[in-house]
């Protein structure tokens, strides 16, 4: 059995070579062959046979090729006496103890099989310090992807725990003003980048379903942008006008991301949000939004059918956004039994069904036509149980968020 040698030098923070250096017999450019054969059978774990001259590394002698060369006829005779380096590999792989282990999983990956099956030579200071095996340093690189893993898993899901404290004065505020309402939020990867925000005021009630840029951790720190442009702009105009409420949101994201065309500033992003703000005025019974390339769904108490709000087809914060540019609001009046829902593409995108093409708009209109005298919680309920069985075994493609309301 072979002993580790990192123990006596032991000094860099980072795991190293020098964690894998195994301490094993070597010999010398002089060594005949028949010396090499016995040390092969004196120790049978030993993989490779280091050559070494004035104890600066010469080269490797690989066991299986080394015995399999010998054991052809007459080798015995015509090589025993013979210098070891006749099957020595003149340029094996040789590191430096203080290489780092992902640095020499790259230059064992680009020297090829050889570094992986015959092992490599550790040195430091260029004076030979042992081997390292390809086992060994597999093992090394999966464990520490292993930990890698875990440390990013917990901070992901500590950002959750973050992300739905962000989100939780908005739930709070939602169960204090709506009595028929539901509200599902499904990041797609413990974190996300779809978003609500709800306001309850003196004359009714603000609203914005949010999807912004990507997802999970990018899209979150979106989420985060998002909800300090919509403070600000609530801040300086108030929950009444939506449409203005969007185009400061629209300026914000283009100053933080400096994604302004013909600025000074340069952006390597292009990042912003598709959104839908919606304002209700519970004296006047009206409904203001103004959307974001983002779906709004009615199920009319006077007409009975089921239809699609006009939104503008412009997304807030992009780089190709105008900077001044102004959404459109449009309103309603609200009547008894009217039931509205707001639906990121999250739910409408996903693949699925027998054809595996989009859920789409007209498959969500028949849950709500076939399910509008049911309580909002209820028919959350059943469209995330038909959208289940559409998504089958497809992989979730994004976010998933939808928030409805019954006046």
């Amino acid at each position: 059995m072979f002993s580790s040698t990192h123990g006596l030098v032991r000094k860099y923070a980072r795991p190293s070579a020098l964690d894998l250096c195994i301490g094993t017999p070597s010999v010398s450019p002089d060594t005949d062959n028949a010396t090499v054969l016995q040390l092969f059978g004196q120790y049978h774990e030993l993989v490779s046979l280091p050559v070494v001259e004035g104890n600066r590394p010469f080269g490797l002698i690989n066991r299986h090729i080394f015995l399999s060369q010998m054991a052809k006829p007459f080798h015995r005779e015509l090589y025993d006496k013979k210098s070891c380096i006749a099957f020595m590999d003149k340029t094996p792989l040789v590191v430096d103890a203080a290489t780092t282990i992902e640095t020499l999983a790259s230059q064992a990956v680009a020297s090829g099989d050889k570094a992986l099956a015959d092992g490599f030579i550790i040195t430091q200071d260029g004076h030979y310090l042992g081997l390292g095996f390809g086992l060994d340093l597999i093992r090394r690189v999966s464990d520490m992807h292993a930990r890698q893993h875990q440390h990013i898993m917990q901070s992901i899901e500590y950002a959750s725990v973050i992300q739905n404290a962000m989100l939780g004065t908005s739930r709070q505020a939602l169960a204090n003003t709506l009595t028929d309402y539901c509200l599902v939020w499904e990041p797609r990867d413990h974190v996300g980048g779809d978003c609500y925000h709800f306001v309850a005021h003196a004359g009714g009630w603000l609203a914005a379903v949010v999807d912004c840029t990507g997802h999970g951790v990018p899209g979150a720190f979106m989420t985060l942008i998002f909800s300090s442009a919509f403070d600000r702009a609530l801040a300086l105009h108030g929950p009444n006008d939506p449409a203005k409420l969007l185009g400061e949101i629209n300026r914000y994201i283009k100053d933080s991301l400096g994604q302004i065309a013909g600025n000074a500033k340069t952006s390597q992003s292009n990042d912003g949000c598709d959104a839908v703000l919606i304002s209700v005025d519970t004296m006047a019974q009206t409904l203001t939004w103004a959307g974001a390339r983002t779906s709004v769904f009615q199920r009319s108490a006077a007409t009975g059918k089921t239809g699609q709000f006009d939104v503008d087809r412009m997304g807030a914060g992009y780089t190709d956004t105008p900077y001044d540019y102004v959404w459109s609001n449009y309103e309603t009046t609200l009547l008894p039994g009217d039931l509205f829902l707001i639906s990121t593409d999250g739910l409408i995108d996903q693949v699925g069904g027998p054809r595996q093409i989009a859920y789409g708009k007209r498959r969500l209109q028949e849950v709500l036509d076939r399910c509008h005298t049911l309580p909002m919680l209820e028919i959350a309920g059943e469209l995330l149980r038909e959208h289940a069985v559409y998504q089958a075994d497809q992989v979730r493609r994004d976010d998933l968020t939808f928030f409805g309301f019954r006046i």
